[in-house]
């Protein structure tokens, strides 16, 4: 009986956040405001970047080089930019990217903001301390780029191109850390992660109104970055 109940809320919520996301709304969290207009990923109405944040509370990113692929908002960005990082965060989205360029004016934290189709826009030569990933992780064609922030393609191919880019941009102590679904296809992802000379570990997990959420470590297989 419980679980019917826990269904039925999460169908009213559903159909709530679709009349919800079709006006510009603010958000704040960790301190940051941000504004999310229509067709960019809202951090406040799914779990994944408020969980990824209380992770990265811990972390020491002063001084260092962080790229937030997948922006959206910027709220990730403009975290990792108050703890004192050098931030550069990119997303395929034209929204997105003007989107989190406002935020970071009205937030006074300066941050670079580059349209790519993951690395492709990105100097070669650029390597970083952290890659933070809030990735889409569902297996269908995204119609347009709004729903690039949820399908990662037909057979996840979203994780191939990440995976074969990845090497290039970073050096031997990157810290590669990503926030998955416990409902994507995990042992998919972690597979095209291994074929691309990656391993993983789960750093973190949290359960969230019956979502469970993971973080996870991507490592060399051979232990250069």
């Amino acid at each position: 009986m419980r679980g019917f109940y826990h269904k039925i809320w999460l169908r009213l919520y559903g159909q709530w956040v679709l009349y919800y996301i079709q006006k510009e709304r603010s958000f704040e969290y960790a301190g940051i405001r941000v504004q999310v207009p229509p067709g960019v990923f809202h951090p406040g109405l799914f779990f994944s970047t408020t969980i990824f944040i209380d992770f990265l509370q811990s972390i020491d990113f002063h001084g260092k080089n962080v790229l937030d692929i997948g922006t959206g908002s910027g709220l990730l960005a403009l975290f990792a930019a108050k703890q004192g990082a050098r931030t550069t965060a990119l997303d395929i989205n034209p929204l997105a990217v003007a989107t989190c360029r406002k935020n970071a004016i009205s937030n006074r934290l300066p941050i670079q903001v580059v349209e790519s189709d993951l690395f492709d826009q990105l100097p070669t030569g650029t390597t970083y301390d952290y890659l933070i990933v809030n990735p889409p992780y569902f297996k269908a064609s995204p119609k347009d780029h709004a729903a690039r922030a949820f399908f990662a393609g037909e057979n996840l191919e979203y994780f191939d191109k990440l995976f074969q880019q990845i090497p290039s941009f970073t050096h031997i102590n990157t810290k590669i850390w990503m926030i998955l679904s416990g409902e994507c296809d995990l042992k998919m992802i972690h597979q095209k992660a291994e074929a691309n000379g990656l391993e993983h570990k789960v750093l973190f997990e949290k359960t969230k109104w019956g979502k469970q959420m993971l973080i996870v470590e991507y490592l060399s297989c051979s232990g250069t970055g």
